[in-house]
């Protein structure tokens, strides 16, 4: 029977056995513990942040890709837009053109009509005094120019000049004798109307602001005193004495009155049925 070897510690003696090993087996025991935890450790982060890394990489790239593609578009779409406002600029442009060069055709081939037509000064002269007698063609000549404006520091509308106080005021010069009459500029027809709208005085749909200047084209020497005679004279002199509305009117030797807008006739015909532009009537 072979002779069985005893263990160190047995032949080493108790004491001496620790003195050599027991620190040592320890530190190893603990190293070797520290070392298994360690790598399960590094293993089981290694395997997370890979799969982490590979996502992110993923979703990096297609967030790249995705912003190409719409930068690329937007700037695709604002060169088309960029591309249409050129073109109808230029469609618009050429469209002017040709109606400035129609207008222009229109007219000489007007005059050339007017020229051609034994009776042409005597329809001028009739289109010329119906533009003057409608109001819508500029008149010149000798009148009255009325300055009125509203009383000073007036405090109620009584003392401010109404629209029917001009009102009044424009029928006398009618009455009177004139022959044409505009407002702060505004020439007045048969279709005008003056009327407050708001706060202001309104005279083809136009706000005027004080003070209100009256142009009158008519005899200088006959319509101050005939103005004053008429009734809207006399109540305009009341509200002067009354209400202290103020009112000045000086004769001038010219004036000049621009033309009224041209209404749209959509509705008067004449006697044959037919409208100024001779079209039938539908």
């Amino acid at each position: 029977m072979a002779e069985q070897q005893l263990p160190e510690r047995v032949t080493m003696g108790l004491l001496p056995y620790i003195n050599a090993h027991a620190l040592d087996e320890d530190y190893a025991a603990a190293a070797e513990q520290r070392e298994r935890t360690a790598t399960g450790q590094r293993r089981k982060v290694g395997v997370r942040g890979a799969a982490v890394l590979a996502i992110f990489a993923v979703l990096a790239v297609v967030a790249g890709l995705q912003t190409s593609r719409n930068s690329s578009s937007a700037e695709r779409e604002r060169r088309e837009l960029i591309s249409q406002v050129k073109s109808q600029r230029a469609a618009v442009t050429e469209q002017r053109r040709t109606i400035e060069a129609l207008q222009g055709l229109n007219r000489r081939l007007e005059d050339q009509l007017f020229a051609n037509s034994g009776s042409s000064n005597g329809l001028l002269e009739q289109v010329a005094l119906l533009g003057l007698r409608s109001g819508i063609a500029p008149a010149k000549g000798p009148g009255v120019l009325i300055v009125a404006d509203d009383a000073p520091d007036a405090e109620s509308d009584r003392n401010r000049v109404l629209d029917s106080d001009l009102q009044k005021l424009v029928n006398g010069l009618w009455q009177a004798g004139a022959e044409a009459i505009s407002i702060n500029g505004e020439r007045l027809t048969a279709l005008s109307a003056i009327r407050h709208a708001g706060t202001a005085i309104t005279v083809n749909f136009t706000s005027l602001g004080r003070p209100y200047r009256i142009s009158a084209i008519g005899n200088p020497d006959q319509l101050p005193a005939r103005f004053a005679e008429t009734t809207s004279g006399q109540a305009w002199l009341d509200l002067q004495r009354e209400v202290g509305l103020r009112y000045s009117l000086k004769t001038q030797s010219s004036l000049r009155l621009p033309g009224a807008d041209v209404p749209q006739l959509r509705y008067i015909e004449d006697e044959n049925g037919k409208n100024k532009f001779g079209r039938d009537e539908e």
